[in-house]
């Protein structure tokens, strides 16, 4: 039989348990990267202000402030118009949007999220409602620089090839496709817009034609690659018809992608934080599993409805407003707590408000509340920014309690009247939460090796100091 003295053995051992920790070692830096990895927000900077026409070349130059380090564009959403095309009044109003409110409001684009039509309740298709919407879009100068529209149910209807969407429609028209895409670059970010179809080419029964949106394999795919494409963008925002899910009823049944995802899968691979739609008929938001839903009404509600959109450095903030009433504005910083983005940071030291009024706006004041509706901060006069006349600004409070919930409000007094507009403010700690989990991480897995480590090093030591306390 052939002996090993201890000293070989020990040497080999140590050998192999040297191996071992280089793998440990190594195994603990991949995942010490990947943490620090993930706490990385992607933010791409150009030099002037352009928009990539890659396949909607939005060329509006409205709807953007970048003066004086201010990081803002607005939109507009309206959706559901299919209660107008027969009704010279309501046709009215809704020329009135395209002319007066948007010249008002001057938003970067406006997107209706669909039902354009009513196509006699979804039985057949009526081309006299469509020729109605494209005639009033033409007399008003409405094309694809300024506008996109998408695809309802009510738009589909026993017309399982959208003809009628393809010939009528700015998107389709231009296009000739029901999911459309484009992006806009600023000197502050870049802002990815993607548009998808929820709607079915043909319902099996009228439940499903209510209340279902639907995602088929292509449809998918295509909007799986246009993630893909602006994976890296300051932020992505998505619009469609149906509401993804909303009780009781509500939802979108997905299929699944070439790459076996669903559209919910998508949505959280690719950090899709906002999704717009239409569809229920009425104004609501919502937030499941880390996606921001916003529904808006039908266009004809409150004789005219739309949904006034605003990012202010990252962090969304909007309103509902009504065609001719004004005056028309909203808080857009500091954000409500509907919306706070965590993975950006905030002023904490500024308020803004943004408001329109076709007879000017004279002042705006704001306070801060306690939800007990006991008043915080006596009401103070904000500055208008004259670079653009449509921001104003002053200074925010600074006393506020951490993780407390404040009432913000904007009086505006204009030509038209006043308005006093509020939301719910959260103070946030400023804190970095992603750093903080990488150092718990690195702590909990440096308790864990460092006793491994001594053991693979110095086993013998360890073994001497047991046999002493066995003796």
């Amino acid at each position: 039989m052939k002996f090993i003295s201890y000293e070989s053995r020990f040497k080999e051992t140590k050998n192999k348990n040297i191996i071992i920790l280089f793998l440990f070692c190594l195994t603990y830096l991949s995942i010490f990267q990947l943490c620090l990895r993930d706490s990385l927000v992607s933010n791409f900077n150009s030099k002037e202000d352009y928009i990539h026409e890659l396949y909607h070349p939005v060329t509006s130059k409205n709807g953007f402030i970048n003066s004086e380090g201010n990081k803002i564009f607005w939109f507009i959403q309206i959706t559901d118009t299919q209660f107008i095309w027969l009704d010279q009044n309501r046709i009215d109003t809704f020329s009135k949007f395209l002319n007066e409110t948007k010249k008002i409001i001057k938003p970067l684009f406006i997107i209706h999220t669909g039902d354009i039509v009513d196509a006699n309740n979804g039985i057949y298709q009526n081309p006299e409602e469509w020729q109605n919407y494209n005639k009033t879009l033409s007399e008003n100068n409405i094309n694809s620089s300024i506008y996109v529209d998408l695809v309802g149910n009510h738009d589909g209807s026993e017309d399982p090839n959208y003809s009628y969407f393809i010939n009528y429609s700015i998107t389709g028209s231009e296009y000739k496709a029901t999911q459309i895409s484009f992006n806009h670059s600023f000197s502050f970010g870049n802002y990815a817009f993607i548009g998808i179809n929820t709607a079915k080419d043909s319902y099996d029964n009228i439940f499903e034609f209510g209340f279902s949106g639907f995602l088929n394999t292509e449809e998918l795919d295509w909007y799986e690659n246009e993630l893909k494409r602006y994976k890296d963008y300051d932020n992505i925002f998505v619009f469609g018809h149906h509401p993804p899910f909303f009780l009781p009823y509500y939802r979108i049944i997905s299929n699944l992608s070439s790459t076996g995802k669903s559209f919910y899968d998508l949505n959280k691979e690719y950090n899709v934080n906002y999704y717009f739609c239409g569809h229920i008929h009425s104004n609501y938001i919502q937030k499941i599993d880390g996606l921001n839903t916003i529904i808006t009404d039908n266009f004809d509600d409150n004789n005219g409805t739309y949904r006034i959109v605003v990012i202010d450095n990252n962090q969304l903030s909007t309103s509902i407003e009504n065609i001719g009433k004004w005056p028309q504005g909203l808080i857009i910083n500091p954000p409500s707590h509907n919306f706070y983005d965590s993975q950006f940071n905030i002023d904490l030291e500024k308020i803004h408000v943004l408001a329109w009024d076709p007879k000017g706006i004279v002042s705006i004041e704001w306070s801060v509340y306690f939800e007990s509706g006991i008043q915080f901060k006596d009401w103070t006069s904000l500055q208008r920014n004259h670079e653009n006349g449509l921001l104003w600004e002053g200074d925010f409070c600074k006393d506020l309690s951490y993780e407390n919930n404040y009432i913000v409000k904007a009086k505006i007094e204009g030509n038209s009247g006043q308005v006093i507009r509020e939301i719910i403010f959260n103070v946030p700690k400023s804190i970095n939460y992603e750093l903080i989990h990488i150092i718990l991480t690195v702590f909990v897995i440096g308790i864990i090796t460092i006793p491994i480590i001594i053991i693979i090093l110095y086993p013998k030591k360890i073994l001497k100091k047991k046999n002493k306390l066995q003796r």
